[in-house]
């Protein structure tokens, strides 16, 4: 299946090198665009704490636009050059995981992950995934 955010990481390819990487449990793994995101997984404890596909679907859609447009404010007004090839990242923790988000190259990353996950390493896998570093 082709994405509607143009040639991207195969799944298959990123959540192999995601799962090598990571320490811990790998909750989520969505990749997004301009315009839109492909889920490449959803675990058990995620499908879970949402009501249902369209609620997690809506929840990830506003959180990779925020994501989205942050980055790239910040790329713009601090006259970041090349903006194209930094790479930013931010992580949270929620009460039942770490919310992962990579920046790369006008694509991102979002990541679920254990809340003592080590981030470096992630990041670093995600931004040469998303064609990056």
């Amino acid at each position: 299946m082709v994405s509607v955010n143009g040639p991207g990481p195969n799944s298959d390819v990123a959540m192999e090198a995601i799962r090598e990487t990571a320490e811990g449990a790998v909750s989520l793994v969505a990749v997004y665009g301009a315009t839109a995101f492909d889920l490449f997984h959803v675990g058990e404890a995620v499908r879970k704490s949402f009501g249902s596909r369209d609620e997690l679907v809506a929840q990830l859609g506003t959180l990779a636009e925020e994501t989205r447009r942050e980055f790239m404010e910040r790329g713009l007004f601090s006259g970041m050059s090349p903006v194209k090839n930094s790479v930013e990242f931010r992580f949270e923790k929620s009460e039942d995981y770490g919310i992962l988000q990579v920046y790369c190259g006008g694509r991102g990353m979002l990541l679920f992950v254990d809340t003592d996950e080590p981030v470096e390493p992630l990041v670093r896998t995600a931004s040469k995934l998303l064609g990056g570093m």
